[in-house]
C-alpha cells in the first residue's frame, strides 16, 4: 500500500476544513493510503473536535496538531511540514492544500496517478464558483512580474505556485527546505516553490482543474482602493497584509538586493497614487 500525506492548516473554518477532507477522501485510489496532518491554530469554533470525530467516524488517519493561535498560514504550514518530515518520511507523495478547496474526486484521482508516474511537482489549479481560474501556477515573465499558469495553457511549466493544492514526490519533499521562518502569513508558498525550483526540480500545472476555491476579495485589505490611505498603510503592515520586512526579504532572497531596494517601496507608491 502506497502512502500519501495531506498537510493543511486551519483556523475557525470548521465547515470548510471538514468539507476539504471529505471531498479529498472521495478520491478512488485503492492502492493508496491517505494520511492527514491538520494543524489547528487554536480554533474557537470546535474545528479540532470536529476533525477528530470525523477521523473516528470514517476511520481516517488524521494527526491533529495544536497551534498557539498566532501561527497564521505560513506558520501553520511550517509546523505541519516539519511534523510530516519527522514522522511520515516513508510517504511516496505529499499534498499541500488549503482547507477552503472543494475537491473533485475524479480530478484528484487522476492528478495523483499522474504525479506518481512522473518526477515533477504537480500544481492542482482551482476555479471559482463561476468556473473561472482562481489559483494555480506562477511563472515570472519580467523581474518580479508574473503571470498565472492555467490547466488550459499549452506550456504548463512554472516557477512557483499558490499552494491551494500541490503534489510533491516524497524524495523532493524530504530534500526541500521548510517554508522560510521569516513569513507569518503570505509569501510562504511563493517562496517555497521558488526554493524547490532552485534545487533543480520541475514544477508543472496539472492539465485539469482539481476543484473549486474562490479568490480572496480585495475589499477590506490593503489593496482596497476605496479605503483611506492611512488605513491602507496600516493594513499593509499587518500580518495578513504585506509587511515590509517580509516583502523585502522575499525580494532580496529571490531577486537580489537591487530589486529588493527598488521594489520594496512600490506598494507605498501604489497606495499614495490610489492604485
Amino acid at each position: 500500500m502506497k502512502k500519501l500525506t495531506v498537510i493543511m492548516t486551519c483556523f475557525n473554518r470548521k465547515e470548510y476544513t471538514l468539507r476539504c477532507i471529505n471531498t479529498l477522501n472521495e478520491a478512488v485510489l485503492p492502492e493508496w493510503q491517505f494520511e492527514y496532518v491538520v494543524v489547528d491554530d487554536n480554533s474557537t469554533d470546535g474545528t479540532r473536535t470536529a476533525v477528530e470525530e470525523l477521523a473516528e467516524a470514517k476511520k481516517l488517519n488524521i494527526a491533529v496538531l495544536s497551534g498557539t493561535g498566532s501561527l497564521f498560514y505560513s506558520g501553520g504550514m511550517r509546523k505541519g511540514i516539519a511534523w510530516a518530515k519527522e514522522n511520515l518520511s516513508d510517504s511516496e507523495l505529499f499534498m499541500i492544500v488549503n482547507d477552503d478547496v472543494r475537491f473533485d474526486s475524479g480530478a484528484v484521482t487522476r492528478m495523483i496517478e499522474a504525479c506518481a508516474s512522473g518526477a515533477n511537482v504537480l500544481v492542482g489549479a482551482t476555479k471559482d464558483d463561476e468556473g473561472k481560474f482562481s489559483y494555480g501556477g506562477i511563472r515570472y515573465v519580467k523581474g518580479i512580474n508574473y503571470k498565472a499558469v492555467k490547466p488550459e495553457d499549452a506550456d504548463r511549466m512554472c516557477d512557483t505556485f499558490n499552494a491551494n493544492c500541490v503534489l510533491i514526490p516524497g524524495n523532493i519533499f524530504m530534500k526541500a527546505p521548510n517554508m522560510d521562518e521569516v513569513y507569518n502569513h503570505s509569501l510562504g508558498d511563493f517562496d517555497y516553490g521558488l526554493a524547490i525550483g532552485r534545487m533543480g526540480f520541475s514544477i508543472e500545472v496539472y492539465g485539469e482543474y482539481i476543484g473549486v476555491c474562490n479568490k480572496n476579495k480585495a475589499q477590506g485589505t490593503w489593496n482596497d482602493t476605496s479605503l483611506k490611505r492611512a488605513e491602507r498603510f496600516k493594513k499593509k503592515e499587518s500580518i495578513k497584509g504585506l509587511p515590509r520586512k517580509e516583502w523585502y526579504h522575499f525580494l532580496r532572497k529571490n531577486f537580489g538586493t537591487k530589486t529588493a531596494l527598488f521594489r520594496s517601496v512600490t506598494p507605498y507608491i501604489r497606495i499614495l497614487l490610489g492604485k
